[in-house]
């Protein structure tokens, strides 16, 4: 026990062990001890997590090693500053997610249960940033995987089969990530291996991949497998839209739309930076798979009605900016992908809480039957507009110096295929925005339907509202001050990576330069986009003095667009999704958004349709003739026999 006591990263990770043990004990008869231990869980992790940073890079003695045979099993830990982001950014939005819950999940029956799996996801995010080696990685990994079927599986009816299908994809991915490590074991020119022993290092000197032949190919595919299925890169994105038509919107906030998409790409950062270094044609397929990945989520969200669903395909797209940054092979690039890891965290989570709220208070998830929640929910409106102008790349909010970065890295390769991801990493955030209008709009804006009511108790709250506060108020600093991470964090991170690092990025005055490619001053721009605004409002103003508007009642077609009442007569209300129904329609991207509907990007329908082909000859084979099985028998034994006697050299 002193020996994990003593160690400054162990000790949290035991507590929260342990924390989310006692929450599961009491969840039935005091869920309230759950609620007490997320936040001390959380607020341990970070007050130990953070003291741990000002030794960084460092590495703590073993805490336990054992001796299976010829192979040693190491359990260590070791502090750095990417890792550290990863579980000290996990603590925070166990605290966060914890607070927006008091509320929001009151009464439900798996409601202690749910804390207990939220200390114990925080627990393994925190052993898989603070791993030293890849076994110890494995275990926090599958910890988190657990958990993250766990609490898709409390949702509403149908929330089975996405907790089927996330841990269907993600248990292979997890497969492919155990081979990986074992193949490891065979790459002679990994450094720090040693023989028969499972503490392979996290963080050394990378090897070239173009050197390690077909098998450091093998292993670095099965670990773009690992990572991509985990952040929900496409094709292995599908289970996020599929959880979060029915998961609970907490479980949405925390783990798919933030804690999994730090550890998916913190993955694919130390496999390229510190595993092994990728060449030129790996970099061209990082890059296109981030591409891809942008374009195709965003149209995708572009056709959704049901509001979970868009915001799952959104959060598929920001993806695509973390693989290209990191792929572009700069350090600018790498930065801003990482940095965009971050920042995606932060507002896609706040737009998953807002979801949750306007979903309880609209009494539906779907976009067309909402409306006219500005005035209920004016917090929630707010808090959301930011996050939405945040994930669209609107300056001076966060996302947009993300996303600039990743553009002054593709800019950086001075190539003709580096300006064409560019261009389609700029499409993205335009469509973003188109589609984040039309959100807001339906939401907020646009008349209610008729038969629109507010539902039972749903509203604003003090817990639901602080922690969309806090995320809005991060979209707001970082965007104003990005070298809070980028030049404390991420530069320092990756500095053993690439001699030159340092001067990547520098701020001077408040302004950010990236080695002469370009410069931005979040400041400036903010006052001159202050300017504009209340420029026009003046403009407007003077406009409408000394003019009357006369207000007339909707006609339209010979008919008057009101009810009895004097409501809008729904026949005449033209929701948010009716904004981009002519994109659905053009003739290839029709048929391409038709498929992509039906699952012809779905690696588990694939898998489905082709388990079910192989089930069907093997049940057509089960004719019930004993002498056919004998003659299988028999087939199989001699086929065996064969086998042995050409491998043992038998003539």
């Amino acid at each position: 026990m002193n020996v994990i006591w003593d160690n400054v990263l162990a000790q949290p990770i035991f507590i929260a062990l342990v924390f989310g043990a006692v929450a599961y004990v009491f969840s039935r008869v005091f869920p309230l001890i759950g609620k007490v231990l997320a936040l001390a869980a959380g607020g341990w992790v970070i007050a130990l997590g953070t003291r741990a940073v000002s030794c960084a890079p460092a590495e703590f003695p073993s805490l336990l090693q054992f001796n299976l045979g010829k192979v040693v099993l190491n359990v260590q830990f070791s502090v750095t500053y990417l890792g550290s982001l990863v579980a000290i950014g996990a603590a925070v939005f166990t605290i966060l997610v914890a607070v927006y819950s008091f509320r929001l999940m009151a009464r439900e029956y798996w409601e202690g249960k749910f804390y207990a799996y939220l200390i114990w996801a925080m627990a393994g995010a925190c052993i898989v940033g603070w791993a030293a080696n890849f076994f110890v990685l494995l275990i926090g990994w599958e910890l988190v995987t657990l958990m993250l079927f766990l609490m898709i599986n409390q949702g509403r009816a149908g929330s089975q089969n996405g907790a089927a299908k996330t841990y269907g994809m993600l248990g292979f991915a997890d497969a492919c990530l155990l081979m990986a490590i074992v193949l490891m074991f065979s790459l002679p020119t990994l450094p720090g291996k040693a023989l028969h022993n499972l503490a392979i290092p996290l963080v050394h000197s990378p090897i070239s991949l173009a050197d390690s032949g077909w098998l450091g190919y093998t292993i670095y595919g099965l670990l773009l497998i690992a990572a991509f299925a985990k952040a929900g890169a496409i094709p292995l994105h599908t289970w996020i839209p599929a959880a979060a038509a029915d998961a609970p919107v907490s479980v949405m906030a925390y783990l798919p739309a933030a804690v999994d998409k730090l550890l998916g790409i913190y993955l694919l950062a130390r496999v390229s930076l510190d595993l092994f270094r990728p060449d030129a044609a790996m970099q061209v397929i990082l890059m296109s798979i981030g591409a891809v990945t942008i374009i195709s989520a965003v149209f995708m969200a572009m056709i959704q009605h049901n509001l979970k669903r868009l915001l799952a395909f959104h959060s598929v797209s920001q993806v695509g900016y973390m693989v290209l940054g990191i792929g572009t092979g700069t350090a600018v690039g790498i930065i801003g992908g990482l940095f965009h890891m971050v920042n995606n965290a932060i507002y896609k989570s706040n737009l998953f809480l807002m979801s949750g709220v306007v979903g309880k208070a609209a009494g539906t998830d779907e976009i067309e039957d909402m409306g006219g929640l500005a005035r209920r929910l004016p917090i929630t409106f707010i808090c959301g507009a930011i996050s939405a102008a945040a994930i669209s790349g609107v300056p001076p909010f966060n996302g947009f110096v993300s996303k600039w970065l990743v553009y002054q890295g593709a800019l950086s390769l001075h190539s003709g295929f580096g300006t064409a991801v560019l261009v389609a990493a700029v499409f993205g955030s335009a469509l973003t925005l188109a589609s984040f209008v039309k959100v807001l709009y339906s939401a907020f804006l646009s008349r209610p339907p008729a038969d629109a009511k507010m539902s039972e108790g749903a509203g604003e709250s003090f817990w639901t509202v602080l922690p969309m506060i806090v995320l809005a108020g991060a979209c707001i600093v970082l965007g104003l001050y990005p070298q809070l991470i980028t030049g404390k964090v991420l530069t320092p991170g990756i500095v053993p990576w690439k001699v030159g690092v340092q001067g990547a990025i520098e701020y001077l005055g408040g302004t950010l330069t990236t080695g002469g490619v370009g410069v931005w001053n979040p400041i400036v721009a903010l006052g001159l986009i202050l300017i504009g605004i209340i420029g026009g409002l003046i403009l407007l103003g003077i406009g409408k003095m000394g003019k009357k508007v006369r207000i007339v009642r909707p006609f339209l077609a010979g008919e008057i667009g009101l009810t009895p009442s004097g409501r809008l007569d729904d026949r005449f209300r033209f929701p948010g999704t009716s904004f981009y129904e002519t994109v659905s329609r053009l003739p290839v991207l029709r048929t391409l958004l038709s498929h992509g509907q039906r699952g012809a990007m779905d690696p588990y329908h694939w898998s489905g349709r082709f388990g079910s082909t192989i089930v069907a000859l093997l049940r057509a084979q089960h004719t019930g003739l004993i002498c056919l099985y004998v003659a299988w028998c028999i087939i199989g034994f001699v086929t065996v026999v064969i086998y042995l006697m050409i491998t043992s050299g038998v003539n």
